[in-house]
């Protein structure tokens, strides 16, 4: 079944796709902007399906979120799409696993006019809403943010990092190697279902409105703005939903009742 290509550009809020490196970086960003990254299925027991076809279903026709292998994945087949040739790659989050974490990010990685780019639009921490030069080693200027690689020669990885505070922070790490549909299967099942995984047992979301991002984990919400961040907790289911009806994805009463019984 082809890639419906104009109803994806309409649920991100894209009319047109420019060509290169130019157009990339608009997908990319309004990709992040429009979708909120959320394991609301997860969290309620429930394996996303990843065939596109599904995920598609699920994120362009009924408004909801995903998280990584979901919405990378239907970022990968809008890139294919639009006559881009992305590669997937797996890393290695550092925010919370540091070095000994499993390969659970799925990320891209797409040549454009020449330059190859990190290119990421199912990351559920403060990544960069565009692409990042992968051959370059200097701090890079995004919209929300300044980033860098760095090599480990003890890993063997490209680590990503943030600057955050004066410091940097890590992000995650990944190397080039080729990538199976059973490897993403694979990953995708283990952090579906591991209890040990943040995404079965915490609620996890990443929502962009405006230069605004909101931060979710589990009821301690990070709002960060272009002047700074606080951090506080949600009182209330009121106060809960009222967040999701605002800045979260499209979902039933009683999912988000049994979400909130998750965090009480």
């Amino acid at each position: 079944m082809p890639f419906d290509l104009g109803a994806y550009l309409a649920r991100i809020g894209l009319d047109r796709i420019r060509p290169g490196i130019a157009g990339l970086a608009a997908m990319q960003q309004a990709q992040l902007r429009a979708v909120t990254f959320e394991n609301f299925d997860p969290l309620l027991g429930r394996v996303p399906l990843l065939g596109v076809e599904n995920i598609f279903a699920k994120v362009v026709e009924r408004g909801r979120g995903g998280y990584c292998f979901e919405l990378n994945s239907l970022f990968k087949a809008a890139l294919e799409a639009a006559g881009f040739a992305p590669r997937r790659m797996l890393a290695r989050v550092r925010m919370r696993g540091g070095e000994q974490a499993p390969r659970s990010h799925l990320i891209l990685r797409v040549e454009a006019d020449g330059q190859e780019s990190l290119a990421d639009a199912g990351f559920g921490g403060p990544g960069s809403l565009v692409p990042l030069d992968l051959a370059v080693r200097e701090p890079q200027q995004a919209p929300n943010g300044t980033y860098r690689f760095i090599d480990t020669p003890a890993s063997g990885e490209v680590v990503l990092e943030r600057l955050d505070g004066g410091e940097w922070l890590q992000l995650y790490g990944f190397d080039t190697a080729y990538v199976t549909d059973g490897e993403v299967a694979a990953a995708h099942h283990l952090c579906a279902t591991w209890s040990d995984a943040p995404f079965s047992s915490h609620l996890l979301l990443n929502a962009y409105r405006g230069d605004t991002r909101y931060g979710l984990f589990d009821r301690m919400l990070t709002v960060e703005r272009t002047d700074g961040s606080e951090t506080c907790e949600i009182a209330g289911f009121e106060e809960f939903a009222e967040l999701i009806g605002r800045v979260g994805p499209k979902l039933d009463i009683d999912d988000l009742v049994a979400a909130w019984e998750r965090l009480a």
